[in-house]
């Protein structure tokens, strides 16, 4: 029997399988890094063991230790930084800890890629083939590039130009060493426009698989999921008997226990085996809301000797995730770090349910740091209905409403595409969000809302003055909002939309014995007003508006739509002038790479520094064509958001050579 469990895991997954714990009765132990001092999967623990470093949850010899001091019995890796590590399974053995997890021959089976698929292709299950990198010949393109030793996107190119090949396959090889560890990459024909379906096993020790259906993530941005769901819209009786015996070969052929997924690509009936994942998979809620059980609990009972019984549940109905993550769709998925002032999932259900309705896997909460260290998911939020349309309109009302007050994310992407016509008529495939141009699509709320919204937030921050100079008292606490020695004249309030700063919205309005009376608002009343609602009724229709003041963001929620807002002072401080042609860090990460030197003649979009940020590399190029007349960036060297990397002075001739 399992009686304490360490989570070698930070973030959501920590917290998930903790909360399995909980009802089971087994106690947990935390683990962080000097990053994650304060994050709540570490309040959340009954006990919590520094690591170090940022990077410390890759120390495997740490974690070993950290479980021996709390007195752990037994070790669960989660998904991600060590899960699929064949090494780290057999040093918690040796350690004479339970492995939540198979065996680490299985976990070694499957963690090379390579290898994997000449083992899958031996067992009968559909491959596709693998071209050498390391020869002389050339292979025939598109190529997908991949990392051997992990999965999630990391270490994974497109090649469609051969002359590319080598420079990309460097990129992914680093990428691919910092995520996991291990550079090792390798290539195989991009199959385009195919879906990515994947299935999930459950193993015992006494024979027994089981497989519980299929989940659709075919939804992706950057090789990496965003959308979930289970079943897959696409996915007939035959081909899922077909998946899920591939599937139960895959998992026979390895002598797999517990929990894992093997994935596949499918297009006009062709599926090819993708990887199997030896762990707990990211997407797994899906699968628990519509088959009924508690996968965590399962690997757990398995851990601990027990049978399966000899068939699985039945499935019922439908779930899809999201993936909300801290990240800027519109700006080719920049990652955003900062601080998450408020988190909100309206009609969440208080406590997992098998056959609730909607559930949140969350590695944040009110006041949580989003680290640029880490990867940027946030939190998975999981809709279940009884139809595949119930299920998408539950999860899109959801996410329209929850309140979302910190780091720019991709809410609103995600809400797009799941009241996107060919979405719901079940159409996608990993081209789907390029497809359909969703990542630039426009925001929940449209140009009239935006500007009620702004309204809203006049009225409110005139509440907060006049709630701050009563608690003043004295003179001022007699004054009204806004008062002034010429009363017919308006309250004036002023904003800019972060994501677009130059475009003002100008507020001017007056409370008087009538009534509100605001330019270019016409048929607005205002109802009420305080610091953090405002009700206004727009043409005989009324709605509130939820206020919150954040440093320099104030965001407005309402059914119109979220809407943030930047202030702006009416008698600035004076600010540090940047130099025009500047290039700043975009986000805080590390120099990974600087492409050219003072004097050099660069043109518009040529890469000029290489940042690495949340595990990805990002690539900051020149605006238009000039010279390089100041670098301030080395290889190595953190830098915050905004810092001064270079400066280009822009010539009008974009001439090669002649600056």
């Amino acid at each position: 029997m399992i009686h304490r469990l360490l989570v070698a895991n930070r973030g959501e997954i920590a917290r998930r399988v903790f909360r399995t714990c909980r009802d089971l009765g087994v106690e947990t132990v935390a683990v962080y890094s000097d990053a994650d001092a304060d994050a709540p999967h570490v309040a959340e623990a009954d006990q919590a063991v520094r690591l170090g470093d940022p990077m410390s949850y890759l120390d495997a010899a740490k974690i070993v230790e950290a479980a021996l001091a709390s007195g752990a019995d037994a070790v669960h890796p989660g998904y991600g930084f060590l899960s699929e590590n064949a090494g780290f399974a057999r040093a918690v053995l040796d350690a004479g800890l339970i492995w939540i997890g198979p065996p680490p021959e299985a976990v070694a089976a499957m963690g090379a890629k390579i290898e994997a698929k000449a083992l899958m292709a031996a067992a009968g299950v559909p491959v596709l083939p693998t071209h050498d990198l390391d020869g002389d010949a050339r292979p025939d393109v598109p190529l997908l590039v991949k990392a051997s030793a992990g999965g999630g996107g990391r270490g994974m190119r497109i090649v469609r130009d051969p002359e590319e090949l080598a420079e990309t396959v460097e990129s992914a090889r680093r990428e691919a060493l910092a995520a996991f560890g291990d550079g090792t990459v390798f290539a195989e024909p991009l199959l385009e426009h195919a879906r990515h379906i994947e299935v999930q096993v459950v193993a015992d020790s006494h024979g027994t698989v089981w497989t519980l259906g299929e989940r659709e993530c075919s939804v992706q941005r950057r090789h990496q999921k965003i959308i979930e769901e289970a079943p897959s819209p696409a996915v007939s009786p035959e081909l899922r008997r077909e998946l899920s015996d591939a599937a139960v070969k895959a998992a026979q052929a390895i002598g797999y226990v517990g929990a894992g997924t093997v994935e596949f690509l499918v297009k006009d009936g062709t599926v090819a085996f993708l990887e199997m994942n030896t762990r707990l998979q990211v997407e797994h809620p899906v699968t628990e809301y519509v088959y009924g059980v508690d996968l965590v609990r399962l690997q757990l009972e398995i851990a601990e000797g027990a049978p399966l019984p000899g068939l699985p549940p039945s499935p019922v109905g439908h779930a899809i995730e999201a993936r909300l993550c801290a990240e800027d769709p519109a700006r080719d998925w920049r990652p955003q770090a900062g601080v998450m002032h408020r988190f909100e999932i309206p009609g969440v259900d208080a406590e997992f349910r098998s056959g609730g309705g909607l559930r949140l896997d969350s590695g944040v909460v009110d006041g949580s740091a989003v680290s640029p260290h880490y990867d940027p998911m946030l939190a998975k939020v999981i809709a279940y209905a009884p139809t595949r349309a119930g299920a998408a309109r539950r999860l899109a009302a959801a996410l329209a409403r929850a309140r979302i007050h910190g780091p720019v994310t991709n809410r609103e992407l995600l809400v797009n595409v799941l009241r996107h016509p060919a979405f719901l008529a079940g159409e996608t495939d990993t081209g789907f969000l390029d497809r359909h141009a969703l990542p630039a699509s426009p925001p929940l709320a449209d140009a009239g809302a935006v500007r009620v919204s702004a309204l809203a937030a006049a009225l409110a921050g005139a509440a907060a003055n006049r709630a701050a100079a009563r608690a003043v008292g004295g003179v001022l606490g007699g004054l009204p909002s806004g008062w002034r020695n010429v009363v017919s004249q308006p309250q004036r309030a002023a904003f800019t939309l972060p994501g677009a700063p130059g475009e003002r919205i100008e507020i001017a309005y007056l409370v008087t014995r009538d009534g509100l009376a605001a330019d270019g608002f016409d048929g607005v009343e205002l109802v009420s007003a305080t610091p953090g609602e405002v009700v206004l009724a727009v043409s005989g229709v009324r709605r509130a508006f939820a206020v919150s003041r954040c440093p320099g963001v104030t965001h407005v929620d309402s059914v119109l739509g979220p809407v943030r807002l930047a202030p702006l002072e009416r008698l600035p401080e004076p600010v540090e002038r940047i130099e025009p042609g500047s290039l700043l860090a975009p986000m805080p990460g590390t120099v990974l790479r600087v492409d050219v030197e003072p004097g050099d003649w660069v043109t518009a979009g040529q890469p000029v520094i290489v940042l690495e940020a949340m595990k990805m590399e990002h690539q900051i190029v020149s605006p238009g064509a000039g010279t390089v007349t100041a670098l301030d960036a080395v290889a190595g060297r953190q830098v915050e958001a905004g810092a001064v990397l270079a400066v280009i002075e822009e010539h009008a001739d974009d001439i090669a050579g002649t600056p």
